[in-house]
């Protein structure tokens, strides 16, 4: 069976959240049928061939078409449709030589041709208008307020309106599910969990000298990452740093946005792009994920569990995720109950290593990527032409 796999951007695990997903899924699916992987020639497009070169039966990069500001300005949907990206797919789809097509995110949907007559499978990271609406709550400015009505107005246009008929759609947790099934009710969901890959990170030593470090990671420039690291080092860490003097908050991940940068300071290091995660996982104290911002499943929460860290995070950080307040991980969704959650942490060496230890089984026995993607498996299998049996 083969399969053209669309995708927004390259599965390059190292830049995580999405493309970590997607690479899993490409690698999953490529040992087990024929896959075709198209998508745009964009950063990380290097990483991904050399990982996914012989996983893949084809790749294609399409560079951009000329005019790609002046599109963005002047559309009126949410989502770009690149002429050069939407004449690849339309070339593969026109020969007929696929049993589906996956879609990564429904802002790929624009590039599939009308009247498709091969299964849709549709992926979509974080169901619905969740983000969005969370975005519209909690950012502040008249601008911003402006730029996320707009925002939102043409979500829930495009969902309403443009979806094509799917024969499955694919969410990362029950929560997603159930949003899915009520908003579009008889449609085929499927719950394919985001995971981690529980051999590749695993947990380090507790750091024994130096000063205790609070660790926040991400793509520093998505924006629900600059709320939480904005929160966390102008509101949280003063108070934390009043009254546990000498901790250290690290921010760590590619593309710091200028405010982010702007937060480097006493006691504040931000690192910028790092070739390697797990290091600073392993150099840090807290995990801290301050999120009232964003939806769907964190990857960078799921590797810092599986790094036996101790995490403090919100009830949207932790979303998707079955991690329980107390045992797994501690919840506040508040400022006052996020700093005296931390300080709890940076006082007890033997809560820190039971928390760290509980995440780390948790996700050893639901998060490992294997296991996640396993759903993956029969349904694909169940679009394979059934043989004839003789009676």
């Amino acid at each position: 069976m083969r399969l053209l796999f669309l995708a927004p951007s390259p599965p390059a695990p190292s830049r995580g959240g999405g493309s970590l997903r997607m690479y899993h899924m490409v690698r999953f699916l490529g040992e087990r049928f024929a896959l075709d992987l198209v998508l745009p020639a964009l950063e990380g497009m290097e990483e991904a061939e050399r990982l996914l070169g012989k996983v893949c039966n084809d790749m294609e990069f399409v560079s951009p078409s000329p005019g790609s500001l002046r599109r963005r300005i002047f559309r009126l949907g949410p989502y770009e449709k690149d002429p050069a990206l939407a004449d690849a797919v339309g070339r593969r789809l026109e020969i007929g030589r696929y049993a589906a097509v996956q879609v990564e995110k429904p802002a790929m949907l624009p590039y599939l041709p009308g009247g498709l007559q091969i299964p849709i499978i549709l992926d979509t990271w974080a169901y619905g208008l969740t983000g969005p609406l969370r975005a519209l709550r909690h950012e502040a400015g008249i601008l911003t307020h402006a730029r996320n009505v707009l925002r939102l107005a043409r979500f829930a246009a495009f969902d309403a309106l443009c979806w094509p008929e799917t024969h499955c759609i694919l969410v990362v947790s029950d929560m997603d599910r159930e949003r899915c099934e009520r908003a579009r009710p008889g449609r085929n969901v499927l719950v394919v969990p985001n995971g981690v890959d529980c051999a590749a990170v695993t947990p380090g030593r507790l750091p024994a000298d130096g000063p205790p470090v609070v660790l926040f990671t991400g793509d520093m420039g998505f924006t629900p990452n600059v709320d939480a690291a904005i929160l966390l080092a102008t509101r949280l860490f003063p108070e934390i740093r009043r009254r546990h003097p000498g901790v250290e908050l690290r921010l760590v991940g590619r593309n710091p946005d200028g405010r982010v940068r702007g937060l480097s300071g006493p006691g504040i290091i931000v690192t910028g792009e790092v070739p390697d995660m797990i290091p600073h996982l392993h150099a840090a104290t807290v995990y801290v994920a301050p999120h009232f911002t964003g939806a769907g499943t964190r990857t960078k929460l799921l590797e810092a569990m599986a790094a036996g860290l101790p995490i403090v995070t919100t009830s949207v950080g932790i979303e998707g995720i079955d991690a329980k307040h107390g045992q797994d991980v501690l919840l506040a969704d508040d400022p006052f109950s996020l700093v005296e959650a931390v300080l709890c942490l940076l006082g007890d060496t033997a809560e820190r290593s039971r928390l760290g230890a509980s995440a780390r089984r948790l996700v050893e026995e639901r998060y490992d990527w294997p296991r996640c993607l396993a759903p993956l498996q029969t349904l694909y299998a169940g679009l394979l032409p059934r043989k004839a049996v003789s009676c």
